[in-house]
């Protein structure tokens, strides 16, 4: 039988079985028995040793009583059994249709249905089952939806670099487009973008699949910070943005990878200067017994509620068309997220529309090997 419900039965049913014929016999006997000290009682103890068998000494009253009670027994068992056979069909249907129902649910999501779920209408251990059936398919769904999200991205941001390299190299090979100082300049930018994508993209990958790991090493946070800020400070310059590092005189150095913490830092203060257009960037680095945190605080745009759960997915934007112009491939937070991830710390954002971000990193001191504190 390949049917679970099937099995079941049969095995409950079985077992049933079993039980109500051990217990007719053991009832038959028992019964046989106690009659026979009744008749012993009853002063024919001696009839039967002359004469030889119970059962030839007992009279029509007492061979009515030994059927009837016979007939009493069978037709006990036989309820007891209808009754069990249908006690097992139900026993066997509480247990075998929840499988049957995920095994068809497993089925269509193996056919890439990822919308099926099964109905929790138990809270043992099949519900909980099926609880976790549902849990993994949305997640599982949602996995699927961030990988067609994130082709689609790469397939989007590649292709209009590539698109303006093709039209201007066969505008240069045609003569129309001559190849002067200012168009090989623009044609270096675009090329310098699609590296810098691949790149962001290579790091990311290695990243999720744990294949790119911290180098530790002694980190002078303020001297980090202050490197950073430098080569940042002619694109706020360009925005009239104000620069301001806070680095706590408390914390001196640090147990992490420098160039992903360079990395970090330096694409969180990129990303605060795209979305402001006046005002300042302000840099602070701290400690709170806990961890060691970074805050890039700006008086910028801010994010919208609906905005900030997606902030760190892969090719989100909060204003296409300025990031556009600024020259972000909308990997940058993305990247930042994986970096501090692997740091064993996090990193989030807290922000007001119209009224700036603030973006937070924390890296736990436990996690580091040293990180000196002045006292």
């Amino acid at each position: 039988m390949r049917s679970l419900l099937a099995r079941v039965t049969v095995t409950v049913f079985a077992t049933t079985f079993i039980v109500v014929v051990g217990l007719m016999f053991v009832v038959n006997y028992q019964v046989s028995e106690n009659f026979s000290s009744y008749l012993y009682m009853s002063g024919m103890h001696g009839m039967m040793m002359n004469h030889g068998s119970m059962k030839a000494m007992m009279g029509t009253p007492e061979r009515q009583f030994i059927t009837s009670l016979r007939h009493s027994l069978v037709l006990t068992s036989v309820i007891m059994l209808a009754i069990g056979a249908i006690v097992s069909y139900y026993l066997a249907r509480s247990i075998a249709v929840p499988v049957i129902n995920l095994n068809k649910a497993i089925n269509n999501v193996t056919a890439g249905n990822l919308n099926t779920a099964v109905a929790i209408e138990r809270q043992d251990e099949v519900g909980q089952l099926a609880e976790a059936f549902n849990e993994m398919t949305a997640k599982l769904k949602s996995n699927t939806i961030l990988r067609q999200r994130f082709l689609a991205g790469v397939a989007h941001e590649l292709r209009t670099p590539l698109t303006i390299l093709k039209a201007n190299l066969e505008g240069i090979a045609d003569g129309i487009i001559s190849p002067d100082q200012e168009q090989i300049n623009s044609l270096t930018e675009e090329v310098d973008r699609l590296t810098k994508m691949v790149g962001e993209l290579r790091d990311l990958s290695l990243l999720e699949a744990g294949q790119m790991v911290p180098e530790y090493g002694d980190v002078d946070l303020n001297t980090t910070l202050s490197q950073v800020i430098q080569k940042i400070k002619p694109l706020a310059y360009e925005k009239n943005l104000e620069l301001i590092l806070k680095v706590d005189d408390h914390v001196s150095h640090l147990w992490a990878d420098n160039a992903m913490l360079q990395q970090m830092a330096y694409n969180l203060i990129i990303n605060a200067i795209r979305y402001t257009s006046e005002g300042s960037i302000t840099v602070k680095a701290g400690w709170d017994k806990q961890d060691v945190y970074i805050d890039v605080i700006d008086t910028g745009i801010g994010i919208a509620p609906a905005d900030i759960k997606h902030i760190f997915d892969y090719f989100y934007r909060v204003d296409q068309a300025r990031t556009k112009q600024s020259g972000g491939t909308g990997l940058g937070l993305a990247l930042v997220k994986q970096m501090v991830t692997a740091h064993g710390g996090q990193v989030f954002v807290t922000s007001k529309l119209g009224h700036g971000s603030t973006f937070t990193l924390r890296l736990p001191l436990n996690t580091h090997k040293r990180c000196i504190i002045s006292p």
